[in-house]
C-alpha cells in the first residue's frame, strides 16, 4: 500500500489563499489521506485553518500588491520588514526537501521561482495572477515556469503563449471559477427591490470602501424611490467589526446574529437593507442585479458569474485613468467590468443608468464568462498534483 502523499500548498495573495483552499478540497476528496499544509507568503492565516498554515508569515501594509514594480507599495512593505521575512521564508523553504513530496505554487512567477528554487521539490504552478491579456510573461517569467512539471494557466491565450515559449502548460477551466460554481445557501430576496452585491474587498481599506458604497446605496435608493437590498460578501480576511462600525458611522442601524455561516448582520436606513453574508460570496453574487466591488479576485469572479461588475475610481483618480490594479482588472475583463467617478451622486445615476440598458447589461454578462472561463480546473490541477507527488517519491 502506498504512503499518502505529502503536498505543500503555497499561496502568494488574498485571492490565492481562497483558490489554493479550493485546490485543497479537491486534492482531499480524491486522496482523503493526503497530508497538506498551507504556506502563504502573503498575509496571515488563523490557527485553525485548512489546510494548517505552516512557515513564516506576517501581513504587510500593501496586502501583496506589489506586482508590475508597484514602487510605492514596495517601499512601505520594506519598512514594515518584507526583507527579513522574505529571507525567513525562503530559509523555511529550503528546509522543506524531505518533508514533502511536491510542492504547488498558487499566485506569480515570484511565487513559483520561491517554491522551486528553495524547496527544490517537483513543483505544479497555478498562475493566477497573470494572462496575456494584460501582459505577456517576460523571458525571465517563461524560464522560470519551464522548471514546473505543469503550469496551470488562468486562460487559453496565456496558456497558448507560455507552450511557445517552452513552458509545460495548459488550461483546464479557471481554477477561481470552481469556488463560485454553486451558491453556498438561498438568501432572503425582497421583491421590487434593487439587489445589490457588496464586495468591499478584504484589505485594509475595506471598511473605507463600504462607507462609500453605503453612501452609493442611499443614493440609488432616493434617486430611483425604489428600495435597495444589498449583500455584503465578507471576505475571510477581512475586518469584520471594523466594516460594522463603518456603516453605523453611515447612520445604519446594526443588527448582530450569531450565525457561522449566512447573514450574520442586517445594517438599515432609510429603504437600504444591507445583509452581511459570512461564507457566502457565490450567493450575495447570485442574488444581484449588479456588484459594486472594489476586489479583485472577488471582482473577477462575479464577472465570471455573468454580473455586471462596477467599480468605483479611486481619491484623485478618474475613470479614464484609474490606477494600475484597477486598469489591470480592466484589461483582464473587458466589457464586464466599468469604472465610474467617485463622486457619490454621479456615481449613483450612473450604475441605474446601466441597469435600466437591458442590452448592455447582457454583454457585459456575456463578456465576464467568455474572459474568466469554466469551473472544473481544481479537479484538474488536484489530479495532476497528487500524479507528481507520487513520481516525487518514486
Amino acid at each position: 500500500m502506498s504512503e499518502p502523499a505529502r503536498i505543500l500548498l503555497v499561496s502568494n495573495g488574498f485571492g490565492e489563499m481562497a483558490i489554493l483552499e479550493t485546490i485543497a478540497k479537491a486534492i482531499a476528496a480524491r486522496e482523503p489521506s493526503a497530508s497538506l499544509a498551507h504556506m502563504p507568503l502573503v498575509g496571515r492565516l488563523n490557527d485553525d485553518a485548512w489546510p494548517p498554515p505552516v512557515g513564516p508569515q506576517a501581513a504587510m501594509p500593501s496586502g501583496g500588491l506589489v506586482t508590475y514594480w508597484n514602487v510605492p507599495n514596495i517601499v512601505r512593505d520594506v519598512g514594515a520588514g518584507l526583507i527579513g521575512l522574505s529571507l525567513s521564508q525562503f530559509a523555511f523553504l529550503s528546509r522543506q526537501r524531505r518533508s514533502y513530496d511536491a510542492v504547488v505554487a498558487v499566485g506569480d512567477a515570484y511565487c513559483a521561482a520561491a517554491c522551486m528554487w528553495f524547496a527544490r521539490l517537483p513543483a505544479v504552478v497555478v498562475a493566477t495572477a497573470k494572462s496575456e491579456r494584460v501582459a505577456p510573461h517576460s523571458w525571465v517569467e517563461r524560464r522560470i515556469l519551464r522548471g514546473a512539471c505543469v503550469t496551470f494557466a488562468r486562460d487559453e491565450p496565456t496558456a497558448r503563449e507560455l507552450m511557445r515559449g517552452g513552458v509545460r502548460a495548459c488550461y483546464a477551466g479557471n481554477a477561481m471559477m470552481d469556488q463560485v460554481a454553486a451558491p453556498e445557501f438561498a438568501l432572503p430576496i425582497a421583491e421590487g427591490a434593487i439587489h445589490v452585491a457588496l464586495l468591499p474587498g478584504s484589505r485594509s481599506d475595506a471598511p473605507q470602501n463600504t462607507r462609500a458604497a453605503a453612501r452609493r446605496l442611499l443614493r440609488m435608493s432616493a434617486l430611483s424611490g425604489k428600495r435597495v437590498q444589498a449583500f455584503l460578501a465578507l471576505a475571510p480576511a477581512a475586518d469584520t467589526a471594523a466594516i460594522i462600525g463603518a456603516l453605523k458611522v453611515e447612520g445604519f442601524d446594526v443588527t448582530v446574529y450569531r450565525h457561522v455561516k449566512g447573514v450574520m448582520a442586517i445594517a438599515l436606513r432609510d429603504a437600504v437593507e444591507i445583509g452581511l453574508v459570512r461564507s457566502g460570496l457565490a450567493a450575495s453574487i447570485g442574488a444581484a442585479d449588479v456588484v459594486l466591488g472594489q476586489a479583485g479576485t472577488g471582482n473577477e469572479q462575479a464577472a465570471g458569474l455573468g454580473k455586471p461588475v462596477v467599480a468605483a475610481a479611486a481619491p484623485g483618480e478618474s475613470p479614464q485613468s484609474v490606477g494600475w490594479y484597477r486598469m489591470r482588472q480592466q484589461k483582464l475583463l473587458g466589457e464586464a467590468l466599468v469604472v465610474l467617478q467617485g463622486d457619490d451622486d454621479a456615481f449613483a445615476r450612473d450604475v441605474l443608468t446601466l441597469l435600466a440598458d437591458r442590452e448592455r447589461v447582457a454583454a457585459m454578462g456575456a463578456a465576464g464568462r467568455e474572459r474568466m472561463g469554466v469551473p472544473g480546473a481544481s479537479d484538474a490541477i488536484a489530479q495532476a498534483v497528487l500524479d507528481v507527488a507520487k513520481e516525487g517519491r518514486s
